[in-house]
């Protein structure tokens, strides 16, 4: 073989050795490629994990800082079920006709039309809340107020149309009298007395009619002893007071007569405000049910309404009553007036006391008119037992036997903090169990009756008292004794003398039902 073969065949020789080499780096640097790649990419996952959950936990708190924090201005509360037109409509006619500073909720109760995210996409002064559940009206305005930022709550029906002032004379009438806690408007669709007259039949010619209709004139408001629930203005205050609406009432009606109750037994006003019209179309989301799932729901809540009221106005009347007897009894200690020469003031005169003082009576809590020793509970599961109108922390496990109820936020705030109980020898049971079983009615004095007690007379079992503070307070009804775990057995039975020499006290209402863990 010649020199020049020779080095031929080694050039071929280097040259396929390099090509194995190089193709056997390549293989090799490929994987190794691989490899890093995976490792950067969980490396990235990891750190944007990390970051994520910085972020959120950094949201959460920057949420909690600023809960409860109020502007000085009105959150308008739109729950809303498949309506996605009306309630575009409703929102734009705010936008247009609200001065500012105001802020909008709509609750999506899980429409199926695009309502959410039609919502999202106008944004501006727009939240909105899309629930994973058809929450009903009820549930849909808590869902709203736990969100409510404002100094002022508006709720407000999706199928209506606000109209120029309708806020600025609304609010005029809710300033009108100290007590004044709830004003609606007036419309052309609805029942009681907020419906009027209108010469309209398009909603084209609704506009120039509201127009003349809602210029100021304080002399068109006035006292009303129902509100319907389409359209109603208060203050946070109240929120506090009285609460959120009970979820008890499915779908829709009564849980507005419902709340306004309690408003009232809370010591407020309603105030129609006859200057301030708004357009309702009317009942939108409940004809949508049908006729007769319309009055299967209707005829539920009615009932239900009936269970937890009883007679709801001779309990507002009775409850008045006592405020008025308590206010005088006071005003006569200090200022020494013989008995029986004061004036009681006429609760349904019309409103003509702007900036008065004279305040009638104080103003009352939810928790005011829950029984006293009772042990109620907020949704992380803190347990509280309600003591002389304080909320007292059990920094122990609950005893056996307890069964808390579950309250809301507004209801358990709104009670002053005591002392926290720290031992077991503070904590009694509820509701208190008779220490033996009477066979004949108690017939001893007063003094025989304990703190606690829950008594009936002989003549009229049916109706229940808790002795609180040496005074009797009635359980507005069964349901309401149930309620708060109250059952015939713990009742012990007195002559109907006996409990006639008893001074009565706030009665006692069933606690509102609460499906929504969030609140």
């Amino acid at each position: 073989m010649s020199t020049s073969d020779r080095r031929s065949k080694q050039r071929k020789a280097s040259s396929s050795d390099t090509v194995v080499l190089h193709a056997a780096r390549s293989r090799s640097g490929g994987k190794n490629k691989r490899q890093a790649s995976g490792k950067r990419a969980a490396k990235n996952a990891k750190l944007y994990k990390q970051g994520y959950h910085r972020g959120y936990d950094e949201g959460v708190r920057q949420g909690e800082s600023s809960f409860g924090l109020v502007f000085e201005g009105v959150s308008i509360i739109i729950p809303t079920y498949n309506q996605r037109e009306y309630v575009l409509q409703c929102v734009s006619s705010i936008e247009k006709h609200t001065p500012a500073p105001f802020e909008i909720i709509v609750v999506d109760n899980a429409s199926k039309d695009g309502t959410a995210a039609a919502m999202l996409r106008k944004g501006g002064m727009v939240r909105v809340a899309a629930l994973d559940k058809n929450r009903g009206f009820a549930g849909g305005v808590n869902h709203g107020l736990m969100m409510a930022k404002g100094r002022h709550i508006v709720v407000l029906n999706n199928d209506t149309l606000v109209t120029p002032g309708w806020l600025e004379n609304m609010m005029t009438c809710l300033d009108s009298h100290p007590e004044m806690g709830v004003v609606g408007p007036v419309t052309n669709y609805i029942g009681g007395d907020q419906q009027i007259e209108v010469p309209y039949r398009e909603v084209e010619d609704m506009w120039s009619f509201a127009a003349r209709h809602n210029r100021p004139d304080a002399t068109k408001h006035r006292e009303t002893e129902r509100l319907v629930g389409f359209c109603w203005l208060f203050s946070r205050e109240l929120l506090d007071r009285v609460g959120y609406l009970d979820e008890g009432y499915a779908v829709g009606n009564f849980e507005d007569d419902d709340w306004i109750i309690r408003a009232k037994l809370a010591g407020y006003r309603l105030g129609v405000a006859g200057d301030a019209f708004i357009h309702h179309y009317g009942s939108v989301s409940m004809k949508k049910l049908g006729e007769q799932d319309y009055e299967v729901v209707n005829k539920d809540n009615e009932q239900f309404y009936t269970q937890k009221w009883g007679d709801p106005h001779a309990l507002v009347a009775d409850t008045s009553r006592l405020s008025l007897r308590a206010k005088v009894s006071t005003s006569q200690q200090e200022n020494k007036i013989p008995q029986g020469t004061s004036d009681s003031p006429d609760l349904r005169q019309r409103i003509s006391t702007k900036g008065s003082s004279d305040v009638t009576h104080k103003l009352r809590r939810s928790t005011d008119f829950y029984p006293e020793g009772c042990y109620i509970s907020d949704i992380k599961g803190d347990v509280y037992r309600l003591i002389r109108g304080q909320r007292r922390k059990l920094n122990i496990p609950v005893p056996r036997g307890i069964s808390p109820v579950l309250v809301a936020k507004p209801d358990l705030l709104g009670a002053p903090e005591g002392e926290p109980l720290i031992s077991a020898g503070e904590v009694q049971g509820w509701p208190l169990e008779r220490s033996h079983v009477h066979a004949q009615p108690v017939q001893s004095n007063r003094d025989a009756l304990e703190e606690g007690m829950i008594i009936a007379a002989t003549n009229e079992r049916d109706i229940w008292y808790q002795i609180s503070g040496s005074k009797r307070r009635r359980f507005a009804t069964l349901y309401a004794a149930e309620r708060w775990g109250v059952q015939s057995g713990h009742v012990v039975h007195v002559s109907a003398n006996q409990l006639r020499t008893i001074e009565e006290d706030w009665p006692i209402i069933a606690p509102p039902q609460l499906l929504n863990e969030d609140l």
